[in-house]
């Protein structure tokens, strides 16, 4: 619990000098205790400043690591040494070596999750340093007391014995000495310094502290570099995406502002075709599947998204396997649910990318029973390369792609909520504007009766064709007073309506 404690020491005994750690776990006070090796001299110290300068000052990522791997092998001599990314399944590939002249390069392999396990992994986050001097080194017993408290905890211990799987592992390729150094991005484990010795070799205290430094300063470069990466990428996305949100902003249908424009969705997303699904509609641009494959492919997600969620994928096929027969246009899919509880849906779909991946062996567990019928998982045994032919997989989707997605996403809810508020503003002005004029039915009606009652009268006197020249213009004066009475009303309510 109090790792962040840690003290080390050099100390002399019996004309010695050990180089001593101290912490605490739990109930317990940890002392470890190795021979000190020789100080390194001021031009070793140099030499690692200057290492430093020069990763933090490489441009491309690529750079950062090629170089921190020539710094690492600089320090501490080892014959190999590979920087070691995990990728998102957990397998891992080697993106930048340096080593003996003499020795075949591993540069561009892949290695199985299963070679290093999760909860491997998730030990080299907290032990960031691991040294196996010599692989033929018989592991010291560790002897408990009568009266043990709790179970002793090794995990931060620098002389903590290793699993003997992993022991032959690495006698299977032929390593007598490893050292590995964790590289941790935004507290997530990125990868390993993974340095192999073929002979044993023994690394002093201050060597692997040094070395842990650089990979920790690795660590603070690759994070620095791949925030750049995702900008220039936001930056590549924004110029589409603020055409589609002019049109937005211009109450275009949703449809015309995305997939019809001259701006289309799949503009915002490098990909082969794009889909909006929204009010029970689906619109598709050029090269998108078809809408029998999208309404099924919908069905689907509407049970695997929840609210305002993503399903992202580049093996489409692994998940919903009737996207096995749309590869050519449907191996990858990005999908943003527009809003909780909803079957709306921007999708952009991509294309397969039939691919070669290059691993040292056969990537399968290798797994044998013994006499009691026992199964076993056994280290690999071969690590000659194997070759593997990849399908059904599209490219994968950046972290950059997803922002755009959401942007787009919170951009065309923002036009539908604002599209509903003004055609809710006209229903408010329609059903005023019924009321008014059921009003003005009203008046008329009320208005009319009794001067229409009057004209009536006076025609009827008329018919009769009995009556003087004076009485006949007496009786058509008061039609047209009976008439003028009927126009002043209507007049009036029709300049109420603003008719």
């Amino acid at each position: 619990d109090n790792i962040n404690h840690k003290r080390s020491y050099q100390r002399r005994a019996d004309g010695n000098i050990f180089d001593v750690s101290i912490w605490k776990t739990g109930y317990y006070q940890i002392i470890d205790i190795e021979p000190a090796s020789d100080p390194l001299s001021s031009h070793a110290q140099s030499a690692i400043g200057r290492s430093l300068s020069e990763i933090l000052s490489e441009k491309s990522l690529q750079c950062v690591l090629s170089n921190a791997a020539l710094q690492i092998r600089e320090l501490i001599g080892y014959d190999r040494v590979m920087i070691y990314k995990f990728h998102r399944d957990g397998h891992g590939e080697v993106v930048a070596e340096e080593k003996e002249v003499t020795l075949e390069s591993w540069m561009g392999l892949h290695y199985p999750a299963s070679d290093i396990p999760r909860q491997a992994r998730e030990l080299y986050k907290f032990n960031l340093i691991r040294l196996i001097a010599d692989v033929s080194t018989v592991p010291s017993g560790l002897c408990a007391g009568k009266n043990v408290l709790a179970p002793l905890d090794l995990t931060h211990s620098n002389l903590r014995a290793v699993s003997p799987i992993h022991i032959q592992y690495l006698k299977n390729m032929g390593v007598a000495s490893s050292f590995s150094v964790s590289i941790i991005e935004d507290g997530e484990l990125w990868g390993l310094i993974a340095c192999h010795s073929y002979s044993p070799k023994i690394i002093g205290y201050e060597q692997r502290e040094n070395a842990k430094l650089i990979g920790q300063v690795l660590g603070s470069a690759i994070s620095f570099r791949e925030r750049q990466e995702l900008q220039i990428n936001v930056a590549n996305h924004t110029q589409a995406l603020d055409a589609i949100s002019r049109n937005l902003s211009r109450n275009l249908p949703i449809e015309q502002a995305l997939i019809t424009g001259e701006v289309k969705m799949n503009e915002i997303i490098p990909c082969l075709g794009a889909a909006v699904y929204t009010q029970g509609k689906l619109h598709l641009t050029e090269n998108a599947p078809d809408a029998v494959f999208i309404h099924q492919f919908i069905s689907w997600l509407d049970q695997e998204i929840k609210e305002e969620g993503y399903y992202i994928s580049n093996r489409l096929s692994t998940d919903f396997p009737p996207a096995a027969a749309y590869r050519k246009s449907a191996s990858g899919v990005l999908a943003c649910r527009l809003g909780k509880n909803l079957s709306e849906y921007l999708l952009w779909f991509r294309p397969e990318i039939i691919s070669t991946v290059r691993w040292a062996g056969n990537p399968e567990k290798t797994i044998t029973s013994d006499q009691q019928g026992m199964t076993h998982i056994s280290p690999r045994n071969s690590f000659v390369e194997w070759k593997e032919r990849v399908e059904y997989s599209s490219l994968p989707w950046l972290e950059s792609e997803q922002n755009a997605a959401t942007i787009l996403r919170d951009e065309v809810n923002f036009a539908i909520n604002r599209q509903t508020i003004e055609l809710r503003a006209m229903h408010e002005k329609l059903r005023q504007a019924y009321s008014e004029l059921d009003t003005f039915s009203y008046t008329i009606a009320h208005d009319l009766k009794t001067p229409l009652t009057t004209i009536k009268s006076f025609a009827q006197l008329l018919s009769r064709g009995s009556l003087s020249k004076q009485k006949i213009v007496d009786i058509v004066g008061r039609i047209n007073h009976s008439t003028d009475k009927i126009k002043s009303p209507a007049a009036g309510s029709m300049n109420d309506l603003g008719i």
